[in-house]
């Protein structure tokens, strides 16, 4: 989960520069030679931001996007957090990653833009309000693992505490 939420750190990174980046594009005050240097690293960020859907990865494991990926299935990741079966954890960031409604289908969106960067006010007007669903998009993405990994944490010093009193109550018994 900590990685998945690395990648997600970047991508937001990366969202807010090609906002800057869209905002400065929608200046009249630009020329070709402006809009073509901005149009460049936007079009770069754009394939980097793809990159990091395709091939962030745990143990071998696609977390983001592609077949093998726990967190885009449907299903989810489960994680066993307690001694019984029922005491299980299952994250699912499904919804906020799929390409008909998530993080994907943002990126997408802009790709389709992004036939050669922008060129004009217009033109960088649209990509800002593609940008303003992909920063929307990957904060969503960001707040389910983020609770998903604070409830972790909490359920680890649950689990934690139950041992150290059971210990102690173990050494009692032993101590009588």
């Amino acid at each position: 989960m900590q990685t998945a939420e690395g990648a997600f750190d970047e991508m937001t990174n990366i969202a807010y520069r090609m906002k800057e980046l869209a905002t400065q594009g929608a200046s009249d005050a630009n020329g070709t030679t402006e809009w073509a240097a901005q149009s460049a690293e936007y079009t770069a960020l754009t394939s980097e931001l793809d990159s990091i859907m395709k091939n962030t990865t745990f143990g071998g494991t696609a977390l983001l996007e592609g077949a093998t990926s726990k967190f885009a299935a449907a299903a989810g990741v489960k994680f066993q957090v307690g001694s019984s079966a029922n005491e299980t954890l299952t994250v699912n960031i499904s919804g906020n990653l799929d390409a008909t409604t998530g993080v994907a289908k943002n990126i997408d969106d802009i790709q389709g833009l992004t036939t050669g960067g922008f060129g004009s006010v217009t033109e960088a007007q649209a990509h800002l309000a593609e940008i303003d669903k992909l920063i929307a998009g990957v904060g969503s993405a960001r707040s389910a693992l983020g609770a998903s990994m604070n409830r972790l944490e909490h359920t680890m010093t649950n689990v934690t505490n139950m041992k150290e009193n059971t210990q102690a109550a173990s050494s009692t018994l032993m101590d009588a």
